[in-house]
């Protein structure tokens, strides 16, 4: 190798200026002489190690050592280091002991085989595992797209599509149907545990009515459920000039001077991409649950409250159902019971001692009115469908009995059909003469079930439509146009 010849001839060459300098006085013939020898000047191996009950795993590995060594790769990669190329860095991923991961251990503490660039790992045996771990022939995707806006889950789609071009076989299990449209050769519909029917798009149907009639059993001639005529009436909340900065990073300020409203037996839906601050903005109101420096003014039916506790919030008839269910909205150890009257314990106590006969039957009252699928009320929440669970999650707010419902991401992460059932649960809390508020990345969804839209851009609102007018390319031009300070 050339780092070993390299310092080969560095040694000699010293030994050669030694050698001269140390017999100036003799003639050239009692001249000492050296010459290179080419020798390994280290025997360390180096490896990567494999399970010794996973002999297919090692056998792909070798393979694939094999295939890397024919085709140039490693080559390429070794010439980074001992010849003319540049080193690449490799951030290591953290350790995970729930999942299959491939371990790069090393002793040297020396380039090229290990040394750190400030997070990165630099080292020609890091890359040859980071060479290693893309030769993944099968790839799941678990939502994948949840936490993304459109544009960001159209460039994964497309990689997947990539992907596919380059002979590796993806499964992606989704809610969102135009993606699994859109990406999916073969759609698998399951549904309560079973097999219903697989999809091929070759010869059958792909359109998003099709999949739905084997997610819910039926045709559904409608995504949204029609609302009856509900009368909008007063003003229920108002905010003005809200600002909010960040918990950690206090001199950034993730609300700027937002004001809106929103009325009795209306539902007011705030559109925008992620980051753009909208859960920012909900939690902020709710208690101050989130941010610092704090400012604004919030109105209840035209009188100024004071929400700087989520208890005071709860008080004065404000909910917050939180996107994150399972880590902030419900307790997963604890019964369904315990979960939907946790927000309103007086309602179920005498005293500071729970009824438990009356525990149980809100609980159950709510599993009914809801329609939660459940042996019994006395089961585990964290036992149930992500549709379930939401709903659990609605009555627990819901039986805080509040006059305004701020709901974000309603449906995320739920089938289709559950998200039918959120929708009209929704249009009967209106009808009731509620408010509620509804944060959505799914345009669509926003869309479908509002009467106002706010539209948010990076902390401020942008712009604000009428449910009849709004259109998604409406929305993201306010949003484009927005960024770009138009």
């Amino acid at each position: 190798m050339k780092l070993k010849k390299l310092v080969a001839i560095t040694l000699s060459a010293v030994m050669c200026m030694a050698a001269l300098t140390g017999c100036g006085g003799k003639s050239d013939s009692a001249k000492k002489t050296a010459k290179v020898i080419e020798v390994d000047l280290t025997d360390e191996q180096y490896a990567f190690g494999v399970d010794k009950d996973q002999p297919d795993l090692l056998k792909e590995v070798n393979q694939f050592v094999k295939d890397m060594k024919s085709d140039g790769t490693f080559d390429e990669i070794c010439n980074r280091y001992f010849g003319d190329g540049t080193p690449v860095p490799v951030k290591s991923a953290a350790y995970d002991e729930s999942k299959d991961q491939l371990v790069v251990a090393t002793n040297a503490a020396f380039e090229p085989f290990e040394y750190m660039d400030g997070e990165n790992y630099v080292g020609i045996d890091m890359e040859i595992a980071k060479a290693l771990a893309k030769n993944a022939k099968l790839l799941i995707l678990d939502e994948p797209t949840a936490s993304l806006n459109e544009d960001d889950s159209k460039a994964l789609l497309d990689l997947l599509l990539k992907f596919k071009k380059q002979g590796m076989t993806s499964i992606i299990i989704s809610h969102k149907l135009n993606e699994i449209s859109y990406v999916a050769d073969k759609i698998t519909v399951i549904r309560d545990g079973s097999t219903i029917e697989t999809l091929d798009k070759k010869k059958d149907d792909f359109s998003e009515q099709r999949i739905i009639q084997g997610m819910v059993g039926r045709e559904m001639t409608d995504r949204f459920p029609k609302r009856p005529n509900v009368k909008i009436g007063d003003v229920s909340m108002e905010v003005k000039n809200w600002n909010v900065y960040h918990p950690l990073y206090t001199e950034r300020k993730v609300v700027n001077n937002v004001s809106f409203k929103v009325h009795k037996g209306e539902v007011v839906g705030i559109s925008g991409l992620m980051g753009a601050g909208r859960t920012e903005l909900a939690m902020s109101i709710f208690g101050k649950s989130y941010g610092t420096k704090i400012s604004g003014q919030v109105f209840m039916n035209g009188k100024e409250v004071k929400l700087n506790t989520v208890q005071e919030a709860i008080d004065n008839k404000l909910a917050y159902v939180t996107e994150d269910r399972k880590g902030n909205g419900l307790i997963l150890s604890k019964s369904i019971k315990m979960n939907t009257t946790l927000a309103n314990m007086s309602g179920i106590s005498n005293g500071k001692v729970i009824d438990t006969d009356k525990e149980y039957a809100v609980a159950e009252e709510y599993r009914k009115k809801l329609k939660t699928k459940c042996p019994t009320v006395e089961q585990n929440v964290g036992n149930l469908s992500g549709g379930n669970q939401q709903k659990v999650l609605l009555a627990k707010w819901m039986f805080a009995e509040p006059d305004i419902l701020i709901l974000d991401e309603p449906t995320r992460g739920i089938d289709v059909g559950a998200k039918y059932e959120i929708y009209c649960i929704i249009n009967d809390l209106v009808a009731a003469g509620k408010s509620v508020i509804m944060i959505s990345s799914e345009l669509p969804e926003v869309l479908g079930m509002s009467d106002r839209i706010y539209i948010m851009n990076e902390g401020r609102f942008v712009g604000e439509v009428s449910g009849e007018e709004a259109t998604s390319e409406l929305i993201m031009s306010r949003i484009v146009k927005s960024g770009k300070g138009e």
